[in-house]
């Protein structure tokens, strides 16, 4: 990706990480493996990582939404059968991303579909970019868990 699209606001990036998080609160604990995922808003500057989380919103209107759905479900079951090649960062993603597809309608969203990807911070700071999603893990106690 060459771009960052499209651009958020600091306001619009408030309002859509608090919408995913309250919906990421109905994914129950034991899809996620005890590891609830949350996302938070950085400064670009605050961590010293070469990728951050980047929403990018997929128009379900249009055929190349559509594509880029499939696309993404695709990716999802992909990521799981395959999670010990990716890094941290892709995992979170796809988890969340997942969950998102599990818990969501395309009419929540009002068939613009937030999808987590990383972005690469050079390519955020070029294009002025101060403010990143990040995320935060809390292991919770299941009875699956403590069985292990």
């Amino acid at each position: 990706m060459s771009t960052i699209t499209p651009p958020f606001d600091q306001h619009a990036m408030e309002q859509l990480v608090t919408k995913i998080n309250s919906t990421l609160k109905s994914y129950a604990d034991k899809d996620w493996n005890f590891s609830r995922i949350l996302l938070s808003m950085k400064r670009l500057e605050s961590l010293d990582t070469p990728y951050f989380l980047w929403p990018e919103i997929l128009d379900l209107v249009t055929k190349q939404g559509q594509s880029d759905l499939k696309t993404l479900s695709d990716e999802v079951k992909w990521g799981e059968r395959h999670s010990s090649e990716l890094g941290i960062l892709e995992i979170v993603s796809l988890r969340i991303n997942k969950a998102l597809l599990e818990t969501t309608s395309d009419e929540f969203w009002q068939n613009k579909r937030p999808v987590l990807r990383l972005a690469k911070k050079d390519l955020l700071r070029a294009q002025g970019i101060t403010s990143v999603l990040w995320y935060e893990v809390r292991e919770v106690r299941g009875e699956d868990f403590d069985n292990r």
